[in-house]
């Protein structure tokens, strides 16, 4: 039981992690046809909705997707345990950009995952006391004259990049088109 726990441990502290990918990442021997392919793929399965048509040959960007909170654990569009709990607590989106180029080589890929957060300043009570007047309104009609509900007083801000989601983005792309090779 104690070699389970120090196991558990271990990887709830991170020690358990993969090697980085490069950032563009080389796809040796691969069209750049076949690696946006893949990837419009491996983002459809992570639940993005690819915007079309693309700006460009070889350019995909999708729609922002609201991030996963911890109870919806079979989504796999926010990584790791942290990041979770922010979805939960917080209104989180993330929109991916990613470029297929091709090389001497083969084809190039990067990926860009940009992460929002909801912003409403200004909305919340001030003070305990004022808590309390957030459950005095009967009528619905009378709550949506309130100035706190218009729309345009919220706005998304950028966070940072996610630097985990593009690498399992990068590890999907790399894994499908090593099970798609053929073996020698």
């Amino acid at each position: 039981m104690g070699v389970f726990a120090a196991a558990l441990a271990l990887l709830a502290s991170g020690c358990g992690q993969v090697a980085r990918l490069d950032n563009p990442m080389l796809l040796r021997d691969t069209d750049p046809e076949t690696a946006e392919k893949v990837a419009r793929r491996i983002l459809t399965e992570l639940r993005f909705e690819v915007e079309y048509p693309p700006a460009r040959k070889g350019e995909l960007a999708t729609r922002p997707l609201t991030g996963a909170s911890w109870f919806e654990f079979w989504r796999e569009d926010t990584v790791g345990n942290d990041q979770r709990l922010e979805a939960s607590l917080h209104t989180v989106r993330r929109r991916v950009a990613l470029a297929v180029k091709p090389t001497e080589k083969g084809s190039e890929v990067f990926v860009k995952v940009v992460k929002e957060r909801l912003s409403a300043p200004g909305t919340g009570p001030e003070g305990i006391g004022e808590a309390y007047s957030l459950y005095e309104y009967d009528d619905i009609s009378e709550l949506k004259r309130l100035e706190e509900l218009d729309p345009s007083r919220f706005r998304w801000t950028g966070v940072d990049r996610d630097d985990r989601l593009e690498q399992r983005i990068l590890w999907r792309i790399l894994k499908s088109l090593q099970l798609a090779a053929p073996n020698p």
